[in-house]
C-alpha cells in the first residue's frame, strides 16, 4: 500500500526470513565464520543460539544458499515437543527413507545405511535441527547416538543445532555432558547495537528499491532502537507500521514524534511491550548520515579494554570495617497519600486511550476509502 508513496518496488520489512535482505552485521559475520569453521570439521555439533527474532533462521537460509555445500547432503527439521521415536521418524521422512510406523531400531538401521551410502559417494550429511530447545531429553540422546555413527573412524553425520538461549543453559547441565564434549563450534546471536540499527534499516530500504535517503530521521532511529532493543524482527514489525502510518497521514518524513505516536497505538493494542530504559539523546531529530553510523560501528569494533598499570591482581582483599551498632529511632508517623493525583492520572490515561482508539478508527476509515477508490479505478 505504501510502496509507491515511498518509492519501493517490494515490501522492505516483511517478518518472513528472506536471504535477499540478509544484513551482515558484525555479529552475523562472526556467526557465519564460526559456523563455517565448525562445518569444515565434518564432525560433532555446531551450536547457534539467539533470542526470538534475532535472525537465526535468516542466517541459516543464507548459509544454505551461499555456503560451499556441494559435497554435503542437508537434512533440515524444525522441532516441537518431540520424543525420541518421533524425532527419528521426522529425520527419516526428511531424507525420504521410510514411511511412518516403523520401530526405533528400523529407523536407526535405515539411517545408518543411508549415511554409509553417502560416505561411499564421497559426501557427508549435515543434519540441521531448528528450535532444538523444544526437544525432550530422550530426543537429545538420540541426536548424540547419531553422532556415534562412523565408518573407519570417520563420522557419518554432523549436526547444526539452532535454538533459543535456554538451550545453552540446558546444554550446561550434567545430563548433556556427552553432547557438550562434542561441540566443535558455538555462537550466540545478540541484538543489533544502536549504531547498527540505522544501517540495518537503510540496508532494507535500499534492497526494497528506495534510491534516496530517508524517510526516517536520526530521532526516529533512536526511538526505534529504544522500542525494539535492536531485535531485527521487532524492528521490521515496527518499521512496517511506521510506513503505513506515514502513508495514511501523508508524512514524507518519519521523525521521532511519529514513532512515539505509532508505538503508543501498538502498546494500546498490546502489540509491543514497554521499552527498557536506555540513555538516548532524543533531542536530535535530523536525517542520519550513514557515514557516521558506519564510523561509529567501526570505532566500537576497534575498542579494546586495557588494564590500568596500577591494577594489581595479587592485591590483598579489601578490609571491611566493622559496622556500628544500629541506633533505635522513634516510631514514624504513617501519612496516607492523597488519592486525588492517582485518580487524575487514571482519568488522563483513559482519555488518551480513547483518543488512540478514535485515531485508529479514522485510519481504518481512510484505509477503506483508499481501497474503494482503487477498486473503482
Amino acid at each position: 500500500m505504501y510502496l509507491e508513496y515511498y518509492g519501493f518496488d517490494r515490501p522492505p520489512f516483511q517478518i518472513t526470513p528472506d536471504v535477499n535482505f540478509f544484513f551482515d552485521s558484525s555479529v552475523h559475520k562472526r556467526a557465519l565464520a564460526t559456523i563455517t569453521y565448525g562445518l569444515s570439521k565434518l564432525e560433532g555439533f555446531v551450536i547457534v543460539t539467539g533470542d526470538v527474532g534475532a535472525g537465526k533462521t535468516t542466517l541459516i537460509e543464507y548459509l544454505l544458499s551461499h555456503g560451499d555445500l556441494k559435497n554435503i547432503v542437508v537434512a533440515r527439521i524444525s522441532t516441537t515437543q518431540l520424543e525420541a521415536e518421533n524425532l527419528l521418524e521426522l529425520i527419516a521422512s526428511e531424507l525420504e527413507l521410510r514411511k511412518s510406523g516403523a520401530t526405533k531400531a528400523a529407523y536407526l538401521r535405515d539411517l545408518n545405511s543411508y549415511f554409509l551410502r553417502i560416505a561411499q559417494a564421497g559426501k557427508s550429511v549435515l543434519l540441521i535441527v531448528d528450535e532444538v530447545q523444544n526437544l525432550s531429553a530422550g530426543a537429545l540422546e538420540e541426536l548424540r547416538m547419531l553422532s556415534n555413527f562412523q565408518n573407519r573412524e570417520r563420522p557419518l553425520v554432523q549436526q547444526l543445532l539452532v535454538g533459543q538461549p535456554e538451550f545453552r543453559a540446558r546444554l550446561a547441565s550434567p545430563a548433556c555432558e556427552q553432547i557438550r564434549q562434542r561441540v566443535i563450534a558455538s555462537y550466540h546471536l545478540s541484538s543489533l547495537t544502536a549504531a547498527e540499527v540505522p544501517v540495518y534499516i537503510e540496508h532494507r530500504l535500499h534492497q526494497a528499491g528506495r534510491s534516496v535517503a530517508g524517510p526516517f530521521t536520526k530521532g526516529a532511529y533512536q526511538r526505534i532502537h529504544r522500542e525494539t532493543g535492536g531485535v531485527p524482527r521487532k524492528i521490521n514489525r515496527l518499521c512496517d507500521r511506521l510506513l503505513l502510518y506515514g502513508f495514511l497521514e501523508e508524512c514524507p518524513e518519519i521523525d521521532g514524534t511519529v514513532v512515539d505516536r505509532v508505538t503508543a497505538e501498538m502498546r494500546a493494542e498490546n502489540l509491543i511491550d514497554s521499552p527498557a530504559p536506555i540513555d538516548t539523546d532524543d533531542g536530535i531529530d535530523e536525517p542520519l548520515d550513514l557515514n557516521d553510523a558506519h564510523r561509529i560501528t567501526d570505532e566500537n569494533a576497534a575498542k579494546q579494554v586495557t588494564p590500568r598499570a596500577d591494577q594489581n591482581p595479587q592485591a590483598a582483599p579489601e578490609i571491611v570495617p566493622e559496622m556500628p551498632q544500629a541506633v533505635p529511632h522513634p516510631p514514624m508517623e504513617v501519612v496516607m497519600p492523597n488519592p486525588k493525583p492517582l485518580l487524575d492520572t487514571m482519568a488522563r490515561l483513559r482519555r488518551e486511550l480513547d483518543a488512540h482508539k478514535a485515531h485508529i478508527a479514522r485510519l481504518q476509515a481512510r484505509l477503506e476509502s483508499e481501497s474503494g477508490k482503487r477498486g473503482a479505478a
